[in-house]
C-alpha cells in the first residue's frame, strides 16, 4: 500500500459518526453549559450515566419493538450489552433502584450521546448527543409547567427565541385505541398512521378495518389552542380522550397566566413516537432546522418497569441540532487571545507574563519568532 492510500484509508470513518474539533468543540460546550447552567438554577442535579447497560434495560425501558437499531454485543460471561440508545430508561433505571428512599420529587438532568443503527439513507445519524432533564415523584401540572418553562428558558439563554412548542397528549392515541378495541400492535400501528399525518392513509386504515369514523380522521387533522380544544371535544366524547383535552386545558390556562402561551399550539397528531409516554408530550421546532430540537413528556408508567411506581415527566434537546441554530444565527467569534512573542532561549519572561494574564481569565498565545514546522 503506497504512503497516499494508507493516509486514504486511515482518514476513512465509519458511517454515521463525527469528530469534532476547534471552534466546533468551543460551540458545543458553549452550548452545553449555558443550557446545564439553567437546569442547574432550577434544582436539577447532574448524573453520569454509563455508555452501555444490558440489553434486556432498554427493552423494559423503550419496547422490545424499539430495539431493531440498536448495537449489540456480548460481555465475557455471554451477557448481551447494547450501546445506549435512549438516557431516559438509564435515569429511570437509575433512580428505581439507586434513589429508593429519598425524598421527592428528583431532579436530574445530564448530556451525552446515544447510539442507534439505522440503516435508512437519509435518517439520524448513528451517534448524537443529547441533553435532558427530568422530574420524578411529581404528578401534578407543576412539573409539566416546570419542564416546559426549563426549555424555554434554556432556548433564551442561547438567543433563540423564535421557536414554538407543538404540544399533544398521549391520552388522544390511547382513548381512540380503547374505543375502537384496538390490541397492542394494532394500536401502534394506528400511531404510526397518525404519526405520518397523512389524511388518506388514515382514512384507508379505518377502511380496511370496515370503520366508517370520518371524525377520527377530523380529531388528528386539528391543530390550534382554544378553538381547535371546543371542536376537539365535540368530535370524540371518549373520556380518556376528553380527560387529556382537559389536562391541556389546564395547561394552556396557566400558560396564559405565566405569559408563555404564544409558544404554544396543539397538535393533536403529535402522539409522542414512545409507547412510555402516558401524558402531555411536546416538541420544539424552530426555523432553520429541519426537525424538532427538543421533545419530552410525561411517562407515569416507565420506573415501573424498573420495579418502582411513580410518575415522571422529562426532556431532552438534541446538543446537534441546537448546536447547528446557534451557528446560523451568529458566528461565534473566536475568544481574541494576548500573543506574546518570545525567546526560544530565554522563555521565562512570555510565560510569566502569561501567566499573570491566565489569573485575570484572559486568553494567551505563546509564538516564537524562530519557529516553524512545515506541515
Amino acid at each position: 500500500m503506497s504512503v497516499s492510500q494508507e493516509t486514504t484509508s486511515l482518514s476513512r470513518i465509519p458511517s454515521g459518526v463525527s469528530y469534532f474539533f476547534g471552534e466546533e468543540v468551543r460551540l458545543r460546550r458553549e452550548v452545553e453549559r449555558r443550557v446545564l447552567d439553567v437546569f442547574t438554577g432550577w434544582s436539577y442535579g447532574e448524573i453520569l450515566l454509563p455508555v452501555y447497560d444490558y440489553y434486556d434495560m432498554f427493552a423494559r425501558g423503550m419496547g422490545a419493538d424499539r430495539l431493531d437499531s440498536t448495537f449489540c454485543f456480548t460481555d465475557a460471561e455471554g451477557g448481551l450489552l447494547a450501546l445506549r440508545p435512549d438516557l431516559t430508561s438509564l435515569v429511570a433505571r437509575t433512580v428505581a433502584t439507586r434513589f429508593v428512599g429519598q425524598p421527592r420529587p428528583i431532579r436530574l438532568c445530564y448530556v451525552g450521546e446515544i447510539f442507534r443503527n439505522l440503516h435508512t439513507p437519509g435518517r439520524a445519524p448513528r451517534q448524537s448527543w443529547q441533553i435532558g432533564a427530568e422530574i420524578f415523584g411529581n404528578d401534578r401540572l407543576e412539573a409539566d409547567v416546570e419542564v416546559l418553562l426549563v426549555a424555554i428558558e434554556a432556548l433564551q439563554r442561547l438567543g433563540i427565541s423564535d421557536f414554538r412548542i407543538s404540544l399533544g397528549h398521549a391520552g388522544f392515541l390511547k382513548g381512540i385505541a380503547e374505543e375502537l378495541g384496538l390490541d397492542g400492535p394494532a394500536r401502534h400501528a394506528l400511531g404510526e398512521i397518525v404519526d405520518s399525518r397523512s389524511r388518506a392513509a388514515f382514512a384507508g386504515w379505518l377502511a380496511a378495518r370496515n370503520l366508517d369514523r370520518p371524525e377520527l380522521v377530523a380529531f388528528f387533522n386539528l391543530s390550534g389552542n382554544g378553538s381547535a380544544l371546543r371542536e376537539a371535544r365535540s368530535l370524540v366524547a371518549h373520556p380518556t380522550v376528553q380527560a387529556a383535552l382537559d389536562d391541556l386545558e389546564h395547561l394552556l390556562d396557566v400558560a396564559a397566566t405565566l405569559d408563555f402561551a404564544r409558544f404554544l399550539t396543539i397538535d393533536f397528531a403529535e402522539v409522542g413516537g414512545l409507547d412510555y409516554y402516558t401524558g402531555m408530550t411536546f416538541k420544539m421546532f424552530c426555523p432553520g432546522i429541519g426537525a424538532d430540537i427538543a421533545s419530552g413528556g410525561r411517562y407515569d408508567h416507565l420506573l415501573k418497569s424498573f420495579g418502582a411506581d411513580e410518575p415522571a415527566v422529562g426532556f431532552q434537546f438534541s446538543l446537534d441540532r441546537l448546536a447547528d441554530l446557534v451557528r446560523q444565527r451568529r458566528e461565534a467569534a473566536p475568544l481574541a487571545a494576548t500573543v506574546l512573542e518570545a525567546d526560544r532561549d530565554d522563555l521565562t519572561g512570555a510565560f510569566r507574563q502569561a501567566r499573570e494574564l491566565r489569573e485575570t481569565g484572559a486568553a494567551v498565545e505563546i509564538r516564537t519568532a524562530r519557529h516553524s514546522l512545515a506541515p
